[in-house]
């Protein structure tokens, strides 16, 4: 401790407690031990807090990592999952839609087998009519 800051400490006891103390007094060997072992603790505890921000800051970029990995997971996992749920429903809704074409379709047939089959049987009575009205005519013309 350089004398000038032990003469401010002589200064300050003597004037608040009125005791006027010397140099070689071993109070002021205490007070040097003190400032000594102040320092060494600052010296530690900066060392201490050091060491605690690099743990923190590890730890830190452990959860990044971890979050970031567990986020990227989720991400994916509902990715899939839509990308599955959208397959599934494409797949219903082509099925659907083919399921009304063969309906629409099958309805279709029926109506043109019913209306072929109209149209076939009044060919077939004009058929007769043609048939009977030749015959008719050959018989008054015979």
């Amino acid at each position: 401790m350089n004398t000038d800051k032990l003469d401010v400490l002589i200064e300050r006891v003597a004037s608040e407690h009125g005791i006027v103390l010397s140099q070689d007094d071993p109070v002021l060997m205490m007070h040097t031990l003190n400032e000594v072992l102040l320092e060494q603790n600052e010296k530690a505890h900066a060392e201490l807090l050091s060491n605690y921000q690099a743990i923190l800051e590890e730890n830190f970029n452990r959860w990044c990592e971890f979050s970031t990995k567990k986020s990227n997971a989720l991400i994916n996992s509902s990715i899939s999952n839509a990308q599955l749920t959208r397959d599934q429903f494409l797949e219903s809704c082509i099925q659907l839609i083919d399921e009304k074409i063969k309906s629409r379709e099958g309805q279709e047939i029926y109506e043109l087998t019913r209306i072929s089959r109209q149209a076939a049987i009044i060919n077939l009575l004009a058929s007769t009519l043609i048939l009977v009205s030749v015959v008719i005519i050959f018989f008054i013309f015979l």
